[in-house]
C-alpha cells in the first residue's frame, strides 16, 4: 500500500544552500538518532552532561562561600545571592528531556 515518506532536510535554510553531501550525512544520522540504542546513549550522554555542569556549580558556589582574608564577607558578597547547583541540574534534566521528547517523540 503506502510507504511512508521519509522526512528530507531542505535544499536551503534560512536563505543558505546546504550542500548535497551534508544534507545526505544528516539524512543518516537522523535515521540512526531513531534507533532506541541510539535514543538511550544519547540520554545518557545529557545526563553525563547535567551531573558534570551540576558539580561545576556546586565547586564554584563553594570557592566563593569561602572566606577570604583580605576582604570581609559580608561587604565582598552583599546583595548577591548563591545557585542551588541541584536547581541547575534539575533545569538542565528537564531542558534534555524537552529536547529528546521533540527529537524522538512519537509524530502523530
Amino acid at each position: 500500500m503506502g510507504e511512508k515518506k521519509k522526512k528530507r532536510i531542505p535544499k536551503t535554510v534560512a536563505g543558505v544552500k546546504v550542500p548535497k553531501e551534508l544534507r545526505k550525512a544528516g539524512e543518516k544520522l537522523l535515521d540512526q538518532a531513531q534507533r532506541p540504542e541510539t535514543q538511550a546513549k544519547i540520554a545518557g550522554v545529557l545526563t553525563m552532561a547535567a551531573g558534570a555542569v551540576a558539580a561545576a556549580a556546586a565547586k564554584k558556589r563553594a570557592e566563593q562561600a569561602a572566606p577570604r582574608p583580605q576582604e570581609p564577607r559580608a561587604e565582598a558578597h552583599a546583595g548577591r545571592t548563591g545557585t542551588d547547583p541541584q536547581a541547575v541540574a534539575d533545569a538542565i534534566g528537564q531542558a534534555a528531556e524537552q529536547v529528546l521528547s521533540k527529537l524522538f517523540g512519537r509524530r502523530v
